[in-house]
């Protein structure tokens, strides 16, 4: 016989029947049904709330974990800037208690702060025990979470260079002005946010030219014709890389950099104090090299005064090479010299010195303009020979003339001048007062010669005898050109001679355009990009979209480098740069 569980069932509920009461109820359990579908909904809803449980704890272990590393990223960013372990520690310890977590913070471990004189790094640990709401029922009653955050600042020197515009048209507007009050501003913030030493600035004032101080002109090796001035007249390839010059010139041992000639395009004789020099030789328009006071820089900029045309690619020139490592050696000679301190040897750094960052500010009011040379292919008013002749005299006073046949025949007074000029006498004076030079300009065009003093034509046998008929002669020199420049302008030359050749040579022959010089600044502007020079310009009050700048914009590292200015409006350009300046040497 086949037995299932339906017979067994029937069975023992047939048995069951017939016994007890408890046979009864137990009947009637296996008959009822409805109680099953509570049993099940009871067992989710107590699953659910489990997890329901674990879901919140967590989410809320999550958020004091997210709010307790926040202030931990906080905490030692701010402590890093400190310049002890002791300060940093405290600046932590300080954000906690402030952020409500004072409890949290870990002990201090051996390394976690390290400060040195430029570089900062700390490590802050906390741990925070969370009650839990529900997961206590499931025999959790707390949950952990914790977090760490190191920061590490490193905060490298500064080689920074301001290149400024004093053209004659910064007079105008008040620009100079409002240019002094922005960039003493920014000598301030960006000194005052360093270590003393760690950060050096050098102003490089242009307008037709850039005059270096004599301590930099001494230190270069420059093919020198006169003693007028200290400007440099570059070739256009001496653009084409960050060094002053090319490696044929002044940091090499092959040929010397030339000297620009000294010179004014209008102006009388020794009057050439003129807007439009080819070079100013005044104390203001110097560049002032790697300084690290304030104060020296703060008075430099006070002195600033505008003048002449635009030179920006000179400007940019200069900057460019004042902080490339080759200066080094010009920065040694001015060291020996006594001219630099000598806690300045190791400037410029090298461009690849990572504790060191380099910086140009360029600010420009106005396009590049028109500067002048004499013919450098076809040289006629260059030379030894010009048209200038100094004489040289000592006022001194008749004493006697003697016989040179025979010593003791002396005869005094008149009768003893008029022997002086007779080939057996000689005359005898006493010499009294300092030498002095008197002038006379050769015209080319009649061969006389115009006494600069007298202001009077002297034909030129009259100008050959000056020697034994002028008391107190002592020498005639014909200048050389570069010389003779120095004297006298070509316009002065034209009106005195009536030979103007050498004005039509001077402004309509070599000339360098503006065009000519954007292409050279961008030139010197993109080698020393290049090398990792941050380069930052300042359009102040150019036409927008113009000529001025566009080329601005273009020297600039990057479109955000660029910033326009007008009015006091230029304070806020310089204040930007420098709060970028700062957070470069932050992140660098």
């Amino acid at each position: 016989m086949l037995w299932n569980s339906k017979t067994l069932d029937r069975g023992a509920r047939s048995k069951l029947r017939g016994t007890t009461r408890a046979g009864e109820y137990a009947e009637r359990f296996f008959k009822e049904e409805d109680g099953t579908v509570t049993v099940l909904a009871f067992a989710i809803f107590v699953m659910f709330l489990i997890m329901g449980g674990i879901g919140i704890d967590t989410m809320r272990q999550e958020m004091a974990r997210a709010s307790l590393q926040a202030t931990l990223d906080r905490a030692v960013l701010a402590g890093a800037t400190a310049n002890t372990n002791a300060a940093a520690r405290a600046i932590v310890e300080d954000y906690f208690d402030k952020s409500g977590h004072a409890g949290a913070l870990l002990p201090e471990s051996e390394g976690d702060i390290i400060t040195t004189l430029n570089a900062a790094r700390v490590t802050a640990k906390a741990e925070i025990d969370l009650d839990t709401y529900l997961m206590k029922f499931a025999g959790v009653p707390t949950l952990t979470t914790a977090g760490a955050a190191t920061a590490e600042v490193r905060v490298p020197k500064l080689e920074g260079i301001l290149v400024l515009d004093v053209s004659g048209s910064m007079s105008n507007n008040s620009k100079i002005d409002n240019l002094k009050v922005a960039a003493k501003d920014f000598v301030t913030t960006v000194m005052n946010s360093s270590r003393q030493g760690d950060t050096v600035l050098s102003i490089v004032p242009f307008s037709f030219s850039v005059t270096p101080p004599l301590s930099i002109y001494d230190a270069l090796a420059v093919d020198e014709d006169h003693t007028y001035s200290t400007c440099l007249e570059f070739a256009d390839n001496d653009y084409h890389h960050a060094t002053l010059t090319s490696g044929s010139s002044s940091l090499s041992s092959g040929i010397p950099v030339n000297q620009m000639i000294y010179t004014s395009v209008y102006g009388g004789f020794d009057d050439l104090n003129q807007d439009w020099r080819s070079c100013y030789t005044d104390e203001y328009m110097r560049i002032l090299p790697y300084s690290t006071s304030v104060g020296d820089l703060h008075a430099k900029i006070d002195a600033l005064q505008p003048a002449g045309n635009t030179s920006g690619n000179e400007g940019m020139n200069w900057g460019a090479a004042l902080l490339d490592p080759t200066f080094r050696q010009v920065t040694a000679s001015m060291i020996a010299s006594g001219d630099l301190d000598a806690s300045l040897a190791s400037v410029p750094s090298d461009y690849d010195e990572p504790e060191t960052l380099k910086a140009i500010i360029f600010m420009g009011d106005g396009a590049n303009t028109t500067s002048y040379f004499f013919d450098r292919s076809s040289p006629v008013y260059r030379g030894k020979f010009s048209d200038l002749y100094e004489l040289r005299f000592q006022d001194r006073v008749f004493k006697y003339a003697f016989n040179i046949y025979n010593v003791d025949w002396k005869l005094y007074g008149d009768a003893g001048k008029a022997r002086c000029s007779q080939s057996r006498w000689e005359c005898v004076y006493d010499v009294s007062g300092e030498e002095y030079s008197v002038y006379y300009l050769r015209s080319p065009n009649t061969g006389n010669f115009w006494s600069i003093s007298e202001e009077k034509w002297v034909p030129r046998d009259e100008f050959q005898s000056f020697e034994s008929t002028m008391d107190g002669f002592i020498s005639s020199t014909q200048l050389s050109w570069e010389t003779a420049w120095g004297l006298m302008s070509p316009e002065y030359y034209g009106n005195i001679t009536g030979n103007w050749g050498a004005w039509n040579d001077y402004v309509g022959t070599d000339n360098v355009t503006g065009s000519i010089k954007n292409e050279l600044m961008q030139k010197v502007c993109a080698a020393t990009k290049t090398e990792g020079v941050v380069v930052y310009t300042i359009g102040f009050e150019v036409p927008v979209g113009g000529t001025a700048e566009r080329e601005l914009s273009k020297c600039a590292s990057t479109p955000a480098h660029y910033f326009r200015a007008t009015g006091t409006d230029i304070s806020a350009a310089f204040s930007a740069i420098a709060a970028n300046v700062k957070q470069l040497r932050l992140t660098q």
